[in-house]
């Protein structure tokens, strides 16, 4: 009976509990965490990114929850964004990045310099992505 229990929380855990498609972009809310795919050639402005965290805290409320970003298309980010509202990202405890390794890690590494509310990441597999985001809300 346990195994069942345990198979059941770990299809739970992989299977989002809601899911939105904005303008911009899908977004797979889990337990803690929240997946992002952004539509190729978006401009992903401040607008944007409140736009995102708002529906993220209407989702989580006050929990703590981690981003976890899929880089599957090329868009273009106002970094600055984390540095001027790092209030709004409070309850934000990891970020992390799954990128092709084809992909320019060099843009992905720039983004990483802003980002500075909480721990940063950056996977090849989505499976990397979401371990290392549960190991960082237990750390915390």
């Amino acid at each position: 009976m346990d195994a069942v229990k345990r198979m059941h929380t770990q299809l739970q855990q992989r299977l989002p509990m809601q899911e939105y498609t904005l303008d911009f972009g899908t977004f797979q809310f889990f337990s803690d965490y929240v997946t992002s795919a952004i539509f190729e050639g978006v401009n992903l402005d401040t607008e944007k990114l409140l736009q995102f965290y708002s529906l993220c805290h209407d989702v989580f409320e006050d929990q703590a929850f981690s981003v976890i970003e899929l880089r599957d298309f090329s868009f273009s980010i106002d970094p600055l964004f984390y540095l001027q509202c790092g209030d709004l990202l409070k309850n934000v405890k990891s970020h992390s990045m799954v990128i092709d390794p084809l992909s320019r890690s060099i843009l992905n590494t720039y983004e990483a310099n802003f980002i500075k509310h909480c721990p940063f990441k950056t996977f090849y597999k989505l499976s990397d992505a979401i371990d290392w985001t549960r190991s960082q809300t237990v750390a915390s």
